[in-house]
């Protein structure tokens, strides 16, 4: 089943049909050996992945989605981030975010659930705390490595979860938006902890390379060098690649060529734009220039990315 694609017309700001819960789990998830309730609801779901789940390309969801991982790992974009879930894990995927999962271990089991923030603004909460617990800063990965104790305490609460959502007693689906506003409280508090507890704010490096990702996210499709960047940001290009490794691990380059990359890939798998289209919405000059540029980074041409399942 190929995902659903909508036209898109290029523009400065590029957008297309988000997956929704249903389409993601006919297309990602292994129904005979993940137990999918006949209960999906269009705005909420609880499943128990493991090795079995298909690659999650380059794509948008409709949907947050919350992953505690139990055993083994995987690899996980969000945003800008890459990372890796590893056990006793857990990670947030906003909803409209472009994100994928790779590189499932053997032994990757984890939880995951997915809902739309409608579901929980049928709940008690106030929708303008609601919007603060569904806001996460893109300017950090999305992931944090629990303790113990604070691990066995969310994986009580999914364990909860699932145990509401299978029984569907009364008020399941009001025990179950308790559940899950507790989960989000404990992650915003993770993410306070771990802010207050952290110098990078204060080390004018990780403020540089801050602001360098803010730039590229907006001009990724028409700077496509160091020094348009530094330039912008009033330093010599040899000093913006040296904040950019050392804080990153990567070149000022790799950021840019990985951002135009992974906007590369979205609209190849979603978009209904021609290849020609698609090269003159992220600037290349010719298509030709485009495709030597994608092989260098994918190993393989856009036609050929474009056919893979």
């Amino acid at each position: 089943m190929e995902p659903n694609r909508s036209i898109i017309r290029p523009s400065s700001s590029l957008t297309t049909q988000l997956l929704d819960i249903q389409t993601f789990i006919s297309l990602y998830i292994n129904t005979a050996a993940t137990e999918v309730n006949n209960l999906c609801l269009e705005d909420f779901i609880l499943l128990e992945i493991d090795n079995t789940t298909k690659t999650v390309g380059v794509t948008r969801f409709s949907f947050t989605t919350i992953l505690l991982c139990i055993s083994g790992q995987l690899d996980m974009i969000v945003g800008q981030h890459h990372y890796s879930l590893k056990a006793q894990d857990i990670s947030i995927i906003p909803a409209e975010s472009i994100n994928s999962l790779s590189s499932f271990s053997d032994d990757f089991k984890a939880y995951m659930v997915v809902f739309k923030s409608d579901f929980l603004k049928k709940g008690f909460v106030n929708s303008s705390i609601l919007e603060e617990l569904l806001f996460i800063n893109p300017e950090y990965p999305p992931v944090f490595e629990l303790d113990a104790a604070l691990f066995e305490s969310n994986r009580y609460k999914f364990e909860k979860i699932k145990a509401e959502y299978y029984k569907a007693s009364p008020f399941y689906l009001d025990m179950i938006r308790l559940y899950l506003i507790q989960i989000l409280y404990d992650y915003n508090r993770v993410c306070e902890i771990c802010l207050l507890n952290s110098t990078t704010s204060m080390n004018r490096q990780f403020q540089i390379v801050h602001k360098f990702r803010k730039l590229v996210d907006k001009h990724f499709a028409l700077f496509r060098t160091v020094k348009e960047y530094s330039d912008l940001l009033h330093i010599s290009p040899k000093y913006l690649s040296e904040c950019v490794k050392q804080q990153t691990g990567f070149s000022a380059i790799d950021i840019i060529h990985q951002k135009i990359t992974l906007e590369a890939e979205f609209l190849l798998r979603y978009s209904e734009l021609s290849i020609k289209e698609i090269a003159t919405a992220l600037s290349f000059d010719t298509l030709s220039h485009f495709s030597r540029f994608f092989k260098a980074q994918k190993k393989c041409t856009p036609s050929e990315y474009r056919l893979l399942p």
